[in-house]
C-alpha cells in the first residue's frame, strides 16, 4: 500500500474543496472563505494535481463537479466533520444563549417542526431555527456539506451509509379530509371503489402525476380520480375546505386543522401502509453538544405527536435514541 506523507499535504485544500462543492462557483467560494478569487483558483489547481482529476468543469452558472469529484465529496466531508468534532474546545451547550440551527425537511415533518418551535419558544427562546426544503435525494449531500445540521426524510431501507446516522422520528398514518358538508359524506360508509371515484386532490412534492399514496393505493388494487395535484401538504386543507375535492393526508398534519369547522376528517375505506420519516445527522457530528441537544428535543416532541415510544422492527426507537447509539442511515 502506498503511504502518503501528510506533512507534504496542505489539508486546508480540503476546506476549499468542501466550499467549492457547496457553492459551485469560484467567486462565491472566495467570498465565503474570505480570500481572493485568484487564491481559490490557485487552490483548485493544486487540488486537481493532488487528485489527478479536473474535479470541476466550467458551467454557465459557475462550475460543476466531475464524476470523480462527486465520489470524493462524501469522503472529504466525513474527514472534515470528524476533524471538527475532535477540535471542539467547549463540549457544553447552553440553550439559553443565542444559537442558530439549520434543518432540512419535507412537508411530512411539519408536525415535528410545529411542536418543536412551540417547545423552544417557552424553554429556549434564544434558539433560532432556519428550515430549508430539501428532498431525500439532496438531503445527505447537504448534510455532508454542513449546509444542514440535521434533516428529516423518508429513507428506504437499502444499503447503509456509515457516515449518516438515522433515527426514527415520525410514523405517517394516512386519513382523508373533505368539506364538512360534502355530498359523499351523507352516506354512512364509502366502498373502496366509490371512494376512489370521488374527485381527489393529490399531493406530490415534485409535481409527478402519482405520489407515494398512489403507489399504496395501487397495492390495494385502487386508482383514484385525481383532478388536482399540488406540491404542498399544508395547502390541501385550505383547498379541500372550499371545494368538493377530497384528499388523503398524514393524520398528524390533519390534526393541525382539527379546529377548522369547515373540514371533516374520516378514515379511509382501505388500509394503507404507514410511512416512516427519519431524522438524519452526520455521524461525525452526532455527539456535538449542540446537535445532541437539538436531536433530543426533536425526539421528545416526536414522541408527544405519535404517542408511540416503541416501534416494532425499527432500531433504535425514537424513545431509546437518547440512551443508545443511533443506527446508520440507508439510502435508495
Amino acid at each position: 500500500m502506498n503511504k502518503i506523507d501528510l506533512r507534504r499535504v496542505d489539508l486546508n485544500l480540503l476546506v476549499v474543496f468542501e466550499t467549492l462543492m457547496a457553492e459551485r462557483h469560484v467567486g462565491r467560494a472566495a467570498q465565503r472563505l474570505n480570500v481572493s478569487q485568484s487564491a481559490v483558483s490557485h487552490a483548485l489547481s493544486r487540488l486537481r494535481e493532488m487528485f489527478d482529476d479536473p474535479l470541476f468543469a466550467r458551467h454557465p452558472k459557475g462550475i460543476e463537479p466531475t464524476k470523480h469529484c462527486l465520489a470524493l465529496g462524501p469522503r472529504i466531508a466525513d474527514v472534515l466533520n470528524r476533524t471538527r468534532a475532535v477540535l471542539v474546545s467547549n463540549p457544553l451547550f447552553d440553550p439559553s444563549r443565542p444559537h442558530r440551527f439549520t434543518i432540512g425537511q419535507t412537508d411530512g415533518s411539519i408536525p415535528i417542526l410545529v411542536a418543536l418551535m412551540d417547545r423552544l419558544r417557552s424553554t429556549a427562546p434564544n434558539i433560532e431555527l432556519h428550515v430549508r426544503r430539501v428532498d431525500a435525494d439532496g438531503l445527505i449531500g447537504a448534510i455532508d456539506r454542513q449546509e444542514l445540521d440535521l434533516g428529516f426524510a423518508v429513507m428506504p431501507s437499502a444499503r447503509a451509509i456509515a457516515r449518516i446516522v438515522r433515527i426514527p422520528a415520525l410514523r405517517v398514518r394516512y386519513i382523508c379530509i373533505a368539506r364538512r358538508d360534502h355530498p359523499a359524506l351523507r352516506k354512512p360508509q364509502q366502498s373502496p371503489d366509490e371512494f376512489a371515484a370521488l374527485p381527489h386532490l393529490a399531493i406530490s412534492p415534485r409535481g409527478e402525476p402519482a405520489s407515494h399514496v398512489d403507489e399504496l393505493l395501487n397495492e390495494a388494487g385502487l386508482r383514484r380520480n385525481i383532478v388536482l395535484t399540488i406540491p404542498h401538504f399544508l395547502a390541501a386543507p385550505l383547498i379541500v375546505a372550499r371545494t368538493d375535492l377530497v384528499a388523503i393526508i398524514d393524520q398528524s398534519i390533519a390534526r393541525l386543522f382539527a379546529n377548522d369547522e369547515r373540514l371533516k376528517i374520516f378514515e379511509l375505506p382501505v388500509k394503507l401502509r404507514p410511512l416512516d420519516i427519519d431524522m438524519l445527522v452526520a455521524a461525525a457530528r452526532a455527539e456535538e453538544a449542540a446537535l445532541k441537544w437539538l436531536r433530543e428535543q426533536c425526539i421528545e416532541v416526536s414522541n408527544m405527536i405519535t404517542g408511540q415510544p416503541e416501534r416494532p422492527g425499527r432500531a433504535p426507537s425514537a424513545a431509546g435514541a437518547k440512551n443508545r447509539a443511533p443506527t446508520p442511515a440507508t439510502s435508495p
